[in-house]
C-alpha cells in the first residue's frame, strides 16, 4: 500500500511540475525565404509579443525556407512550402499536446506567412501541390490559436476581411477568388501595393519593411486577442458546456447584432463569442466548421 501511495504522489508531483512549466502564451515564428534558421524578419514582432507577457515563450518553425537557391540547399519553393506546412502541424500539435491550455500565436513572414496561412486556414495550396487534407492542425491546436500575423504572404488576395495595407491585387501564390479563412477574425495580413511578392508591385524593399511599418499595429492586435482570451479563460468550461446544451448550430451570440445586419459570402455568422451578424446574405446559409466558427457558404 505504501508503495502505491508513493508512486501516486510521485505521479501527481510530476504532473504539477509539468503543468507549471507550460506558459500562458507561446509564439511560433516562421522566417522568409533564404534567411538562416530562426525567426528572420518576423523576429522583432515575436520578441515584442513575448516581452508583453511575462513567462511567455517562443519557437521558430524548422523548415527549409528555400526557393531553389544553393544557399538553402537547393530545395524548390513548392517543396519548401510543403515541408513548412508539415513542420507547422508537427510543432504546433506537439506543443498543444504537452500544454493544452496555453494560448498560441502565429507570426509568419513571406514564405513563413504562406506556411502558416496554409496550415491554419486549410483549403490546400494548389500553387505548391499541397492537398486540402495534408498536415492538419488538431482541433485542440486550432482552439488555442488566438492570433495569427501574416506579413507579405504570397497567398494574399484582395477583399479579405483581415487584409491590412494598400495592396488591391493578388500575390504570386494566391488563394481562390472569394476565399475567406475560417479563422478570419483572428488574423491580420499585411501587404502593400509596391510589394512584388504578396502584391504585383516592383519594390523588394517594401516586402522587407512590414515588421517596421506594421510591428506596433500587429502587437496591438495580438494583445487585444490574447487579453480577451486570458480574461475569458476562467469561464471557458461553463461557456463550452452552455454552448453544447444550446442549439447544435453553435451560433449563440453573447450580444445581439445590429438589427437587419447580414454577413456576406465567406463571412462569419456564428460561433462561441461571436457578436456579429448571424444571418447570411441572400443565397447563402450559415454553416459551422466547429463550435467556434460558422461561415456563410
Amino acid at each position: 500500500m505504501a508503495v502505491i501511495r508513493i508512486a501516486s504522489f510521485a505521479l501527481l508531483s510530476a504532473s504539477l511540475v509539468f503543468a507549471q512549466s507550460c506558459p500562458q502564451v507561446h509564439v511560433f515564428g516562421a522566417r522568409e525565404t533564404t534567411v538562416p534558421p530562426g525567426y528572420g524578419t518576423a523576429g522583432s514582432v515575436v520578441t515584442s509579443i513575448v516581452n508583453a507577457y511575462p513567462g511567455a515563450t517562443s519557437e521558430a518553425i524548422s523548415y527549409p525556407a528555400c526557393g531553389g537557391q544553393s544557399s538553402c540547399g537547393g530545395v524548390s519553393y513548392a517543396n519548401s512550402v510543403i515541408q513548412g506546412v508539415s513542420a507547422v502541424a508537427s510543432q504546433v500539435n506537439s506543443f498543444n499536446q504537452k500544454c493544452p491550455n496555453t494560448f498560441l500565436v502565429l507570426v509568419g513572414y513571406s514564405q513563413g506567412g504562406q506556411i502558416f496561412d496554409d496550415a491554419y486556414c486549410g483549403g490546400g495550396d494548389t500553387n505548391e501541390g499541397l492537398s486540402a487534407s495534408q498536415y492538419p492542425l488538431s482541433a485542440g491546436s486550432l482552439k488555442q490559436i488566438k492570433a495569427a500575423i501574416f506579413m507579405g504572404d504570397p497567398r494574399h488576395i484582395p477583399g479579405l476581411s483581415y487584409n491590412v495595407g494598400t495592396c488591391q491585387a493578388s500575390g504570386f501564390a494566391p488563394r481562390p477568388t472569394g476565399y475567406q479563412c475560417p479563422y478570419a477574425s483572428n488574423i491580420q495580413s499585411y501587404c502593400d501595393a509596391a510589394d512584388p511578392y504578396c502584391c504585383n508591385g516592383n519594390d523588394a524593399n517594401t516586402h522587407q519593411g512590414y515588421a517596421t511599418e506594421y510591428g506596433s499595429v500587429a502587437l496591438t492586435f495580438v494583445k487585444n486577442k490574447l487579453n480577451a482570451a486570458i480574461s475569458g479563460s476562467g469561464s471557458s468550461s461553463s461557456s463550452s458546456s452552455s454552448s453544447s446544451s444550446s442549439s447544435s448550430s453553435h451560433s449563440t451570440t453573447s450580444s445581439a447584432p445590429p438589427t437587419g445586419a447580414t454577413s456576406a459570402h465567406w463571412g462569419q455568422c456564428g460561433g462561441i463569442g461571436w457578436t456579429g451578424p448571424t444571418v447570411c446574405a441572400t443565397g447563402y446559409t450559415c454553416q459551422c466548421s466547429n463550435a467556434y466558427y460558422c461561415q456563410c457558404l
